[in-house]
């Protein structure tokens, strides 16, 4: 479901009706839609991220990476300011997205078209508010009604707590540094989106 190839594979299928899925996880919404049909809906839910966090994050696991396979060498060395500089940082990457506007140059149009993406089909949940958003999760697609014995409740609060897939440290951006300034400038439809969805969070408890 990450690749259109893949999409396109997964709607001849028909996984939307196999019951063979509890979740599909891909960042293209709008091509993963068609996998459903009016018999077998989809609901969307997300994880959202501040995207200052998430532009640096995503810088030092790209360079992480690439020092690991020893590919693109040209990043192995470069400093983080370079990079943004460059114009090699992430662009308002959320509002892109969720607006099927990944190549475009963006208006408020499309940061509006993101914004009821998010109000009218997704569950919102927060990094920041990572245990609250997972049980909304369970909670609203049952699943919390799988869960039996320590064990497995063990493994729950693991990944809640600590153990998420491929994370690692580095240092932070500080607010006001040259950098900062260079992905907020980069990042102003995202900054916005991210405001908002933090509205939603608050008014979708409502739900609980």
């Amino acid at each position: 479901m990450s690749t259109p190839a893949g999409i396109e594979r997964a709607k001849k299928l028909e996984l939307a009706s196999s019951n063979q899925a509890d979740a599909m996880i891909s960042s293209l919404v709008y091509e993963a839609s068609l996998v459903f049909t009016p018999l077998n809906h989809g609901r969307l839910f997300t994880v959202l991220r501040h995207p200052i966090e998430r532009a640096v994050s995503l810088f030092y696991y790209t360079q992480d990476m690439v020092w690991r396979r020893g590919n693109v060498k040209d990043l192995m060395d470069i400093t983080i300011e370079e990079y943004f500089k460059g114009g090699m940082g992430e662009n308002n990457w959320m509002t892109r997205f969720l607006a099927n506007a990944k190549t475009k140059v963006l208006t408020d149009d499309d940061l509006n078209v993101a914004k009821e993406v998010l109000r009218r089909k997704c569950l919102v949940g927060l990094l920041s508010e990572k245990g609250e958003s997972m049980s909304r999760f369970f909670r609203y697609f049952g699943w919390d009604n799988n869960v039996h014995g320590e064990e497995e409740q063990d493994c729950i609060d693991k990944k809640v707590d600590y153990a998420w897939p491929q994370k690692h440290r580095h240092e932070d951006v500080e607010e006001g540094t040259e950098v900062y300034d260079l992905i907020v400038n980069m990042n102003t439809f995202d900054l916005q989106l991210f405001e908002y969805a933090k509205v939603l969070f608050r008014e979708q408890a409502h739900l609980f």
